[in-house]
Order: C-alpha cells, then sequence, then structure tokens
C-alpha cells in the first residue's frame, strides 16, 4: 500500500464521487478508478457502495477512513518534529476558515511580513488537516480549547442613497418587502443570522444566495438589494462603499474563535503562527473600535 493511495483514498470518500475526487486531484478519472479498485483488492473488501457511477463509503470504507486519517495526522506531526529538531524554519499551516473569510488575504499579508518562514494554507470552510481553525459562534464560549478573539454586532448594510438610511433608527418592521441577499445557506454567518431570524419570528425575503461576502457587496452597492452582515470583520470592506445600520428590536452578535488542532503535534512555530493570527485578529477589533 501506498501513501499517494491513502491520499487519493481520502479525497474519493470526501466527495463521494470518482470523477469530482479526479478533478481535485488533477489526475484523469479512468486512473483513480484503478488506483480504487487495487486498494480494495489489496483490503479485500469493497470501501464503497456502487448503484451505476453513483458510490457510497460503506462501513468497511469508514473503518479505513479512520485509520487513513490518523496516518495522515501522524506524518504531519513527524514532519513538524523534524522540522523543529532540525532547525529548518521552514512551516505549513493548514488554516481552515469558517468566518471572516473578507480576512484572509490581510492575515496572508501579515504572516508573510511577520513570519516569512511559515506558508499559510488556506482552506475556506472545512479541511480535515487543519492546524488552525477560525470558526463562529452566537456566544462568547465555544469549547476550552477555543479563544476568543472579536465580538462584533449583526446589522445590515445597505446603498448610500437607501431609503432606510434616512430612518433615525431601523426595525425588523421597516425591512419588509425589500429585497435581500445573503451568503450561501452553508455559511456559519448564514447559519447564526437564520437563527436569529426564527427566534425573532422573522421572515427575510432573501432572493438571491450568493459565494462569497465580496460579490454580496457588489450586489448591494449596484442596487439589487441589501443584506446582514457582521459590523467590525466587513468595516476594512465595506466601509467607504456602503451604510452599516443596526436593526434596533433584533439586537444579534457574533463571535469569531480561533482553535489549534490538539490531535496533531504543536511545535513552538505553530503555536508562535497560532498565537500572531490571534493577535492580528484582536488588534483588528480594536482598531475598529477606535473609529467608533
Amino acid at each position: 500500500m501506498e501513501l499517494n493511495q491513502i491520499k487519493q483514498f481520502r479525497v474519493i470518500a470526501s466527495t463521494e464521487s470518482i470523477s469530482a475526487a479526479a478533478e481535485l486531484l488533477y489526475i484523469a478519472q479512468p486512473s483513480l478508478s484503478q488506483t480504487l479498485k487495487r486498494l480494495e483488492e489489496e483490503l479485500g473488501t469493497q470501501l464503497f457502495d456502487r448503484r451505476g457511477k453513483k458510490i457510497t463509503l460503506n462501513g468497511a470504507g469508514k473503518i479505513f477512513l479512520k485509520y487513513c486519517d490518523e496516518i495522515i495526522l501522524a506524518l504531519d506531526s513527524a514532519r513538524k518534529e523534524l522540522s523543529e529538531y532540525t532547525g529548518s524554519r521552514k512551516l505549513d499551516v493548514n488554516i481552515a476558515v469558517d468566518s471572516t473569510t473578507l480576512m484572509i488575504v490581510d492575515v496572508a499579508e501579515n504572516m508573510r511580513k511577520n513570519y516569512p518562514w511559515s506558508i499559510p494554507h488556506f482552506y475556506v470552510g472545512s479541511n480535515k488537516d487543519w492546524d488552525i481553525k477560525i470558526c463562529s459562534s452566537m456566544g462568547p464560549d465555544c469549547g476550552s480549547t477555543s479563544v476568543k478573539v472579536i465580538e462584533e454586532q449583526i446589522g445590515v448594510i445597505l446603498p448610500k442613497d437607501h431609503p432606510l438610511c434616512a430612518l433615525p433608527e431601523i426595525t425588523m418592521n421597516d425591512l419588509t418587502g425589500y429585497d435581500m441577499i445573503s451568503l450561501n445557506q452553508a455559511d456559519s454567518i448564514t447559519k447564526i443570522i437564520s437563527a436569529y431570524c426564527k427566534n425573532a419570528d422573522m421572515n427575510p425575503n432573501i432572493t438571491m444566495y450568493v459565494e462569497t461576502p465580496s460579490i454580496m457587496c457588489e450586489l448591494i452597492e449596484r442596487g439589487f438589494g441589501i443584506a446582514f452582515s457582521p459590523q467590525c470583520t466587513g468595516y476594512s470592506f465595506y466601509r467607504d462603499r456602503l451604510e452599516f445600520r443596526l436593526i434596533k428590536d433584533m439586537p444579534m452578535r457574533h463571535y469569531v474563535h480561533m482553535v489549534m488542532n490538539t490531535k496533531k503535534l504543536i511545535t513552538q512555530e505553530l503555536q508562535c503562527c497560532y498565537n500572531a493570527i490571534a493577535k492580528y485578529y484582536m488588534d483588528h477589533a480594536e482598531k475598529y473600535s477606535a473609529t467608533r
């Protein structure tokens, strides 16, 4: 069994599609199918249930995937420990970003400036092999291993010439009838906002879903609608283009947390990167507060 087979199997397992996995791995589909076939022959069992072109990870596949994940985690930890032992300063850092995607470029720039020996790999959403995760919650507590780096309010962003901008205060009722734009339903911020709306018995008129905050802001600027948005983490992007307003009778809060993957080896260099990113977020929040 080869390491490459394990890596390719994990991608197939995550997508449950040979064609999608082949596309992600940049290899030919027939070649990937043969790799899976050889792996199953070596293990003496099928890892997927097949119905036509559709494949589904079965019980044997789930058992094998568990050990594959442990193998990759162990190899990654070995690589980091050897790097620390030999004094090599090159460090790959896998960062899963489930929140504050508008700040990724700034975070990367800060790391390049202050820690040029680190190579950050950002994954928007989730990633099994993450070292550091940036995530969202509705409350200040997100587990014993997490650190809260930002606490902010959620309101609405709208064009500067929008009729709602003329109101001294905006209420839920004022939003009735206006088209609203939202990030996709799997986005963590969308889930938090949806929970607040449900608790307030509010049914926003969502007419468009988009994949990124930058597209959302562009559409708002062009008059396609308005949107809910975090105040602090989105400020550097919308501040000169759009108006941010709180909703008087529906207070919403958003918390940004950082988590270290304790299943992997935490080297001194990795801890240094973690501290640097956390400080960057906290400094960002402090600078924003100073402008208010």
